[in-house]
């Protein structure tokens, strides 16, 4: 557990070794304009920080793109194809894991980019959000082939580069937590995520240069994770506390 004391404390270590901690945001399960994702854009909008939207291919269509057309601050990356869940019974959750066969896989994520194409969504990078976080090694070792140059998951990546030419940048944190239905997970418990993170980072135990990610889902927040949000994001931007990546700037 942590304080929002501790967070403090955390980036003043930073800040004493003249290191601006790094963070960026994903935010999962977009497919069309909803009033949670325009809460959401003009959240990120009033604390200057950008937004990379995992969207959902399957069913999205040009409103989206004339919505985020308004927000240039921005960006996509692909979220699956359908966002369902290929795996046996008992086994973890994940649309494109180990047991599905590779060239259906295969289809489903160039059909799925096609669509985001088709829909001319704004700021889209060559990039894969794994639904579930989820994703087998023999998939991203198709990515070259297929034109993505990130891929992202969640916890501490193990390498920058999984494959040659295609960038790891994961999620750390999640105010939600979703056994049992999304609720919010508590300051105390989703603070820990961030500071664990940033430990690990300025200790070396985890790749430094990684930004600290933040994962969220419009479509699942209450006004409670809102709230939580604003604060966390006031006290991550005041006085440059922190600085907050596009994931463009890794292409």
């Amino acid at each position: 557990m942590a304080t929002w004391f501790d967070l403090e404390k955390e980036l003043r270590i930073w800040h004493t070794a003249r290191i601006t901690p790094t963070f960026w945001w994903r935010d999962d399960d977009t497919q069309s304009p909803t009033p949670a994702l325009d809460r959401l854009l003009s959240l990120a909008e009033r604390h200057s920080v950008p937004i990379h939207l995992a969207v959902i291919p399957k069913f999205v269509d040009c409103s989206l793109a004339e919505r985020l057309a308004q927000s240039p601050n921005t960006y996509v990356l692909q979220h699956g194809f359908a966002h369902v869940n290929n795996e046996p019974n008992g086994a973890p959750a994940s649309e494109v894991g180990e047991h599905r066969d590779i060239d259906l896989q295969l289809r489903d994520l160039r059909e799925g980019w096609q669509r985001l194409i088709r829909a001319k969504i704004p700021n889209l990078l060559p990039g894969f959000a794994a639904p579930w976080n989820r994703i087998s090694d023999k998939t991203v070792a198709h990515f070259p082939d297929l034109g993505y140059r990130l891929v992202s998951t969640c916890h501490a990546r193990k390498s920058p580069s999984p494959v040659a030419g295609v960038t790891q940048v994961n999620i750390h944190f999640d105010p939600i937590r979703w056994k049992q239905g999304p609720k919010f997970r508590g300051t105390e418990a989703t603070l820990a995520g961030v500071v664990e993170h940033l430990v690990q980072r300025r200790e070396g135990l985890v790749d430094r240069d990684e930004p600290t990610g933040l994962s969220t889902h419009h479509l699942q927040t209450d006004d409670i994770v809102w709230d939580f949000i604003d604060h966390l994001l006031d006290r991550l931007t005041h006085n440059r506390a922190s600085e907050w990546v596009r994931l463009s700037s890794y292409l």
